[in-house]
This record gives structure tokens, C-alpha cells and sequence, in this order.
């Protein structure tokens, strides 16, 4: 047993709680980094010799190893999506998106910034791109769900992507006019969405907390935005986590958390530390480069040279994040998330929600998506 009273890693994780509580049993996160590190290093050999094309299966192959890496009760959860569902969904969306950017382009070029129909123009241009974005997270989630498994038994998520982003935009403004003090509204009114279409085979997910209980924190972190450097921020997001966990229910389950904010700031830090060290890294070889370079037309080589500190700091950057950040969040939230209820597992049936054929293009598009 551990110093918090859970099993510690190989241990079983199922105890009996309290009479009347039912059997509580704790996620495993058996990933480890040398793993991690062997799959994200070949995947970025392979997406920078590609130009970018090989991103899609990457993607999928971390996806595969991260869900196969978290168990209950000794079972594997597993991720079936593919690499060609994922490019389907982004060839999809590539031409919408485009087409969009191109107006926002065209309506500078034609009214100017200095026209005042400009600046109308542009806030409802950028309502439109941040109504988007609200609505790609929805599909992308909505993807996820339904290619993950466990016993069998899939996820699925159902609800309306239009309505989720008008919710998104609409408690997004009231938060910018409120100057961030209506954050905690906007983040439970979107989780409750999100939960309440959320299912687990026939098993339907429900979302009982109030914002209300999160405001006093979320005041709290919100003053010390700026003094933290932003950190309160992420300790308010494992208070938040942690209710979220208890309010949410499935079936005959509930869910608990006891996630501690150090282990989710540390690696914060160490992540953007890192990040900052290849950036300097970076610009030194750049300057580097540029005092050696001859003046004049830069030649085939010259270039390959400029080009060729990208090439490695981008690769180095995904790699790092997924060992310093990426990997120790799934350990601390997989690994102190316990799912608790007597409810028959067997009882639960095949969701008969229709799976998208697609992957989250409009998400990956947009770069507003998640692992």
C-alpha cells in the first residue's frame, strides 16, 4: 500500500469500501517512458522524412499505446481508430477551413484595417472561427469516444456539435466581458453538455455539479494569475478535476479522484523548461548560421542550413513533451482516479450509437484537438 492507501503499482486494485459504498477499484497507467520514447522518436523520424504526411498515423500509433496502458480490474482499455480515418477527416475539413482564412484574408485586402465596417466585419469573422473551434473539440471528442473500448463495450458520444459550439461562444463572451470571472460557469456549463451525451455502452452518463462550488476557488486562482505566473491556474484545474469526478455518475458508479496539483505543475514547469532551453537552443545555431552565412543570395546549402535547426527543434520539442508532460499526467490522473459502484459490468450492452466513419479533421485543421 502506498503512503495515500491505494494499492501500489502490481498490486490489486480492488478493496472493499465502507458498507454501502460498494467496491471501489483505482485506473492503472502501466506506460512507461523508454516505450514513449521509442514510438514518439520514430514517429518524428518518420513525419519530418514525409514533410509532414506520416502525422496522422503517429498520432494513432501514441493513441494505441496510451489507451492500451490504462486498465481497470486488470483489463485493457483499447483505441481501434485508424491513421486513414484520421487524413479522411482532415482532407474533409482542409477545404472549409481554407475557404474561411481566405475571406478573412480577402476582407482585410479589400476594407483595410483602417475602414471601420473592418473591425465589425472582423468580430463576427472571429466569433465564427472561435464557434469552430468549440465545435470541432465536440466532434474530435465525439471521435475518441467512439473508437474506445473496454470489455468490448465502446464509448459513444451523442449531442449536437452546432449546439455545443453556440454554448461555447456564447459562455466565452460572457467570460470576456466578466474578464474571466464567469470561467468557472463557462467550464461546468460545458462539461454538464458534454457528460450528459456521454455513454458507456447502454450505460447513459450524468453531471450533477453547480458551478457555484467552483467559484470560490476559481476567484481565488484568478487573483493569483499573474503573482503564479499562471500556475493557479493549474491548481484550480485539479480542484475542478476532482469535482467534476465526484459529481459524475454511470449506471450504478461513481467516480473519485484524490489528484494532488503538484503533480500536475511540476511537470508543467519542467515541460515549459525544457521547451524554453530548446528555443534558446535554437536561435543561437540560427545566429550562428546567419553571422557564417556570405552575403548576398543565399545558396542551396545556406538555406539547408537555416532550415535544418527547425528540422531538429520541432521533432526534440514533440518528443520531450511527450515524456515530461504527456506520459507523467496520464500516470498522476490514471492512477488516482477510482471508479466506485457494485453495478454488474455484464449487464452493460454494445452502445447502438452510429460511430463517425471519419477522424476529428476540423480539430487537426484548426490545431484546437487533443492526443
Amino acid at each position: 500500500m502506498n503512503d495515500r492507501g491505494f494499492p501500489a503499482s502490481g498490486e490489486s486494485t480492488t478493496v472493499l469500501a465502507s458498507p454501502g459504498a460498494g467496491i471501489r477499484d483505482r485506473l492503472d497507467y502501466s506506460g512507461s517512458r523508454s516505450d514513449l520514447a521509442k514510438i514518439s522518436i520514430t514517429n518524428s523520424v518518420a513525419t519530418l522524412a514525409t514533410l509532414g504526411f506520416y502525422r496522422f498515423w503517429a498520432k494513432n500509433r501514441v493513441r494505441r499505446y496510451l489507451w492500451s496502458r490504462v486498465s481497470l480490474h486488470g483489463d485493457q482499455a483499447e483505441y481501434t481508430g485508424s491513421g486513414n480515418e484520421l487524413l479522411r477527416g482532415f482532407l474533409v475539413a482542409l477545404p472549409a477551413i481554407a475557404l474561411l482564412f481566405g475571406l478573412g484574408f480577402w476582407l482585410e485586402a479589400v476594407l483595410g484595417i483602417d475602414h471601420p465596417v473592418y473591425w465589425i466585419v472582423e468580430a463576427f469573422y472571429l466569433c465564427a472561427l472561435v464557434f469552430l473551434a468549440y465545435v470541432a473539440q465536440y466532434l474530435a471528442r465525439r471521435y475518441r469516444l467512439s473508437r474506445t473500448e473496454w470489455r468490448g463495450i465502446r464509448f459513444a458520444q451523442e449531442g449536437s456539435s452546432v449546439r455545443y459550439g453556440l454554448l461555447g461562444l456564447g459562455w466565452g463572451i460572457v467570460v470576456v466581458l466578466s474578464l474571466g470571472t464567469a470561467y468557472a460557469v463557462h467550464r461546468t456549463r460545458l462539461q454538464h453538455y458534454r457528460t450528459a451525451h456521454t455513454s458507456f455502452g447502454d450505460h447513459r452518463f450524468r453531471f450533477e455539479a453547480r458551478a457555484a462550488a467552483l467559484l470560490k476557488p476559481w476567484l481565488l486562482a484568478w487573483l493569483f494569475l499573474v503573482p503564479s505566473l499562471s500556475l493557479s491556474y493549474y491548481w484550480y484545474r485539479v480542484k475542478e478535476f476532482r469535482y467534476f469526478a465526484r459529481m459524475t455518475r454511470c449506471g450504478g458508479f461513481s467516480f473519485e479522484s484524490d489528484l494532488a496539483a503538484r503533480s500536475i505543475i511540476v511537470p508543467v514547469i519542467v515541460n515549459f523548461l525544457a521547451f524554453l532551453l530548446v528555443m534558446i537552443a535554437l536561435i543561437m545555431a540560427i545566429n550562428a548560421i546567419a553571422t557564417t552565412a556570405p552575403p548576398g543570395d543565399l545558396g542551396p546549402l545556406e538555406v539547408l542550413g537555416f532550415v535544418a535547426p527547425f528540422a531538429i527543434a520541432i521533432p526534440v520539442v514533440g518528443v520531450l513533451r511527450m515524456l515530461l508532460l504527456v506520459h507523467p499526467l496520464m500516470h498522476e490522473v490514471a492512477n488516482t482516479t477510482t471508479v466506485i459502484g457494485d453495478d454488474d459490468y455484464a449487464s452493460i450492452v454494445q452502445s447502438r450509437q452510429l460511430s463517425p466513419r471519419r477522424g476529428e479533421g476540423l480539430a487537426d485543421v484548426l490545431d484546437v484537438g487533443a492526443i
